[in-house]
């Protein structure tokens, strides 16, 4: 049985939340970290909203997602629209905009991809299969109506990447979060213990905590040496989902807390938690479902992304998420007594 106090939020700070007001608010609904994704946004922006975390809310502690090893499209002047059946072009040449093909941000992308690949990209809601490879061009044939619009993530579950554990940009987010000292930076598709060290050796000071996401099969084969070489684990559901499978994603999740728990490591829960609030001002009962579960499992942390980034009800989401962590630890007390 997980502790009885109630998880702690964390929220996404966005366009629609990095202003003074709106963090006094998100606070007051039960926030207790302020998250911010390196993925998106400009680094004097996220200069700025780290600044303004730390004026509004001192004793809040800020987690920064660093890109890691994650690929993304690149940021797009053009952002296609397709339907099914379409063919769009994936490129690892930088200077497409994305009105004729569509960058990504590993170079040696093409190199890994052979016809017939599945490609799932922004957390598995546009799918692909590759037609061809051409040069630095990979060619894909839409299986559903959608856009691909820019810093979404590209997932190729049959692929196998071989990357650097740390990468030119990991070094300079990392330097970015020591300047602008942050408490937490979140590592992306961490599959091994030397990863967690390969990171630690580019921290300066003690303090900073690494967040180590497991989001792909090869951090759930080695999740108990990341657990052990971690302050905190994060079971990214979006990614784990399209690089492993969407119907067991939620063993999995049992799976990442349960070992978390043997070894007392936090463990974040995030992805869709209150997804219908990002347009709706309340949750389905299945969301309510889903998250009393993992509270219930001994998550020690729930995330939201879009709802407080971009969503049109960011404090009620937060609020919404207080009130079901506050129930489910009130029936934990409930029955040990």
């Amino acid at each position: 049985m997980p502790e009885s106090s109630p998880p702690g939020i964390v929220a996404t700070i966005g366009p629609v939340s990095a202003n003074h007001e709106m963090l006094l608010a998100l606070s007051g609904a039960g926030m207790t970290m302020a998250r911010l994704n390196g993925s998106h946004n400009t680094s004097e922006w996220h200069r700025r909203t780290i600044r303004l975390i730390k004026e509004t809310l001192p004793g809040v502690p800020i987690l920064l997602d660093i890109p890691g090893r994650k690929i993304r499209t690149v940021p797009l002047v053009h952002e296609p629209t397709f339907r099914a059946g379409d063919v769009i072009i994936l490129t690892t040449d930088r200077q497409h905009d994305g009105s004729i093909k569509i960058p990504v941000n590993f170079k040696q992308f093409h190199e890994f991809i052979i016809p017939g690949f599945e490609i799932q990209a922004d957390d598995g809601h546009l799918s692909f299969t590759v037609e061809k490879v051409r040069g630095c061009d990979v060619h894909i044939r839409a299986k559903v109506d959608g856009v691909l619009r820019s810093r979404k993530g590209v997932n190729v579950p049959q692929a196998r990447f071989e990357r650097p554990l740390v990468t030119e940009h990991d070094r300079e987010m990392m330097a970015f979060a020591h300047e602008n000292d942050v408490d937490f930076v979140g590592v992306s598709f961490v599959e091994s213990a030397a990863h967690v060290a390969a990171i630690r050796e580019l921290i300066m000071r003690e303090p900073l905590g690494v967040v180590s996401k497991l989001e792909n099969q090869g951090g759930l084969d080695h999740m108990d040496e990341i657990i052990a070489a971690s302050n905190m684990v994060m079971i990214d559901r979006g990614d784990l989902a399209v690089e492993t499978s969407p119907e067991l994603v939620c063993l999995f999740q049992k799976r990442i807390l349960t070992a978390a728990q043997r070894q007392k490591t936090p463990v974040i829960v995030a992805t869709e938690l209150l997804n219908t609030m990002i347009e709706h001002p309340y949750p389905t009962k299945a969301e309510i479902s889903d998250i009393t579960n993992a509270v219930l499992d001994g998550a020690s942390f729930l995330m939201l992304s879009g709802e407080t980034a971009i969503g049109s009800y960011p404090v009620e989401a937060t609020s919404r998420l207080q009130r079901i962590g506050q129930a489910v630890s009130a029936y934990i007390q409930h029955q040990r007594s």
